[in-house]
């Protein structure tokens, strides 16, 4: 299953800038592939997938969006972007109401410095795994991120609701904590990110816990 994915203090995966310069040249790293219209190859090469993918498991797209899903989400794990955003690609040409691979799709649009880009995946994928907590944690990490980067106080509002929701239903979730901090702290209110870093060191998985933004966090107003 998916997992949330740490929020890095500098918003960007290693592989961002890589990926930058492949979008300009195939469209199968960009999320649904661009929304371009495929020339005659690329036409048939996604039949020739699909088909391929019907006879293996017999016509059942929606099992095979969420096997080749699961597999995009262990490919982003390992830090494989570019296998992850194919696998996601795969996935929603054989399902396009799959909310795993929209998800993905939409981490990895969040994670290489285009949060903002990244809402609209989020807003679809909401439909159909709006549920899930982790979906939830990093949904809301996206708007934040794009609330800061556009000054837009509406998202950051919108982001510390998630947030609180979140935290309702798992307190204990370490990075829904640590992502509300990261937005009060570009929000300016450093005495409130503090005091969510400490709910989010009292809990099973701090260690995930990213020190260069504990470190901002303390240039900016000594632990308490």
């Amino acid at each position: 299953m998916p997992i949330a994915f740490r929020f890095f203090f500098t918003f960007l995966i290693l592989a961002a800038s890589a990926c930058g310069i492949a979008y300009a040249q195939d469209i199968s790293l960009l999320p649904k592939y661009g929304s371009l219209p495929k020339n005659e190859a690329q036409k048939l090469s996604d039949e020739k997938f699909i088909a391929g993918v019907d006879e293996y498991y017999k016509g059942n797209r929606k099992k095979a969006a969420e096997e080749i899903s699961e597999r995009g989400w262990q490919s982003l794990r390992q830090g494989k972007v570019t296998d992850a955003i194919r696998r996601f690609n795969q996935a929603w040409l054989l399902d396009n109401s799959n909310g795993s691979a929209l998800w993905g799709m939409a981490t990895i649009q969040a994670n290489t410095g285009k949060a903002t880009d990244s809402l609209k995946l989020f807003e679809e994928a909401e439909r159909s795994i709006g549920n899930e907590i982790d979906f939830s944690v990093d949904y809301g990490k996206a708007i934040g991120v794009a609330g800061a980067q556009t000054k837009n106080d509406a998202l950051l509002q919108n982001a510390f609701a998630r947030f609180a929701r979140a935290y309702d239903k798992a307190p204990q979730h370490t990075l829904n904590l640590q992502n509300w901090a990261i937005t009060l702290f570009y929000a300016g209110n450093y005495a409130e990110a503090w005091k969510k870093i400490q709910l989010a060191e009292a809990t099973p998985r701090r260690v995930e816990l990213d020190s260069n933004f504990i470190a901002a966090l303390q240039s900016k107003m000594p632990r308490p």
